[in-house]
């Protein structure tokens, strides 16, 4: 998460959490650009520390860099990447703050192992490396709801684990049969954003499945040529609705499981060959889960 930490918080009775957010921010895990007297302060703070042989080499090289960077911005106000807007930390706040940036970012999907690996597959293909580098640090965790009866129940109950910063979001299919009806999950939506779930996202098409690009579905059933270039075939609006399980394997089979194969390398080009706006709304995912991080 991008931080605007008050310099207030290194004058107060507790310098645990101030340390502790510190660390997050030397090591990647969040964001705070400090002006030019904020990182003085904070460049005090981390010699202080070292006075009192408390050593952070961590912190002391993340404090030099911080001075030099606000240096070079020459005293100007930091530029703020994709229009993220801070969250703020405060004296008032420090605590309970710190105990929320240190735990993991939560994504609440209907199956872990398909929807998560479908994720991890976008994030990659998409050269999203700070969504890839979370999930590799297990900085992002997905919530296994097993469908999505449970789903905003679940959502709502993560959102208790957070104290002042809900690092949680909610990714739902749609469930339609085509783009003129209600999707049955609406409800489920609406549920999930008045329990206090910050971000949702529902897919425009009818499930994870219809967003997996063509290559996979050849390496799953190489042996079903016909189905998958009626697939390819398909026009994107229509074949975005269609019951993909049943058209594999018919309703009683079953979808291989991961759904994205273990060291597959897809491309950009790889999910825009599904549709001319299946890009910019995975962006939209990853953007979401931005937010969170």
């Amino acid at each position: 998460m991008l931080l605007e930490i008050d310099i207030e918080v290194f004058d107060g009775g507790d310098h645990l959490p101030v340390i502790e957010i510190l660390k997050l921010v030397a090591r990647g895990r969040h964001d705070w650009l400090p002006t030019a007297p904020e990182a003085v302060r904070a460049e005090a703070f981390v010699a202080k520390l070292y006075a009192a042989r408390v050593k952070a080499p961590d912190l002391k090289l993340w404090a030099q860099k911080a001075m030099v960077a606000a240096a070079d911005r020459g005293g100007q106000a930091p530029t703020r990447s994709g229009g993220a807007q801070p969250v703020r930390v405060t004296q008032a706040n420090v605590g309970p703050a710190a105990d929320d940036l240190g735990k993991p970012a939560v994504l609440v999907v209907e199956n872990k192992v398909g929807d998560g690996g479908f994720v991890r597959a976008v994030a990659d293909a998409l050269n999203d490396e700070r969504v890839a580098h979370a999930l590799r640090k297990r900085w992002l965790k997905f919530c296994h709801s097993g469908g999505t009866g449970q789903m905003a129940d679940l959502a709502v109950d993560e959102c208790v684990d957070f104290s002042v910063l809900v690092r949680v979001a909610m990714l739902i299919d749609s469930d339609r049969a085509d783009a003129t009806r209600p999707s049955p999950n609406d409800g489920k939506v609406r549920k999930a954003l008045d329990g206090g779930v910050p971000h949702v996202h529902m897919l425009t098409w009818r499930m994870v499945e219809n967003y997996v690009p063509f290559r996979v579905w050849e390496r799953h059933f190489p042996y079903k040529t016909a189905k998958i270039k009626d697939l390819r075939n398909g026009i994107p609006q229509q074949r975005g609705y269609q019951h993909l399980k049943h058209h594999f394997v018919g309703k009683d089979g079953s979808m291989p499981a991961p759904l994205m194969p273990v060291g597959m390398t897809l491309t950009e080009q790889d999910f825009h060959e599904l549709g001319p706006d299946v890009v910019a709304e995975l962006r939209q995912v990853l953007a979401m889960i931005h937010k969170i991080l």
